[in-house]
C-alpha cells in the first residue's frame, strides 16, 4: 500500500524528484555543487590519474630488467616518488654494483713486502713509516 500522504503521479506512484531549475539557483545559494560540475571534476580527476598511472610504467619500463621486481606496490604518486628517490641514491647504476672499490694504497701488480726476516725494531720502523 502507498502513502496517501506521498504525492502521487499520474499512475499512481510516486513522483520521481528531477531538479528543478529553480532548485540548482538554490542549491548554490546554501553553498552546495551542482552535479554537472561535480561530475566535471571527477572526470578531470578521473584523466589525472589515468595519466599519472601512464607516468609511472613509463617510468617503470625505463629502469633496467633486473631492477623492475624492486619496485614496491604503492600509489601511483608514491611510485613515481620512489622510483625519483631511488635514481638519485643510485640504486639503478649497474657500474657502481658492479665494480667494487679499488684499494688505492696497495697497488694490484705489486706483492707485499716480505716481513718475516726483520726483527722488533725494523718491524716497528716499517709500520710508522706508512
Amino acid at each position: 500500500m502507498t502513502d496517501p500522504n506521498a504525492p502521487a503521479g499520474e499512475n499512481g506512484e510516486p513522483e520521481s524528484k528531477a531538479p528543478a531549475p529553480d532548485q540548482t539557483a538554490e542549491d548554490e545559494k546554501k553553498g552546495n555543487v551542482p552535479y554537472s560540475r561535480f561530475k566535471e571534476v571527477l572526470d578531470k580527476g578521473k584523466a589525472a590519474e589515468e595519466t599519472l598511472k601512464t607516468v609511472v610504467e613509463e617510468l617503470v619500463n625505463g629502469l633496467p630488467e633486473e631492477f623492475r621486481p624492486l619496485v614496491p606496490n604503492l600509489t601511483p604518486a608514491a611510485k613515481v616518488a620512489w622510483i625519483r628517490q631511488a635514481r638519485d641514491a643510485g640504486l639503478f647504476n649497474k657500474s657502481a654494483q658492479a665494480a667494487p672499490e679499488l684499494d688505492t694504497k696497495r697497488p694490484g701488480g705489486k706483492a707485499p713486502a716480505d716481513l718475516s726476516k726483520l726483527n722488533a725494531t725494523q718491524l716497528l720502523s716499517a709500520g710508522y713509516n706508512k
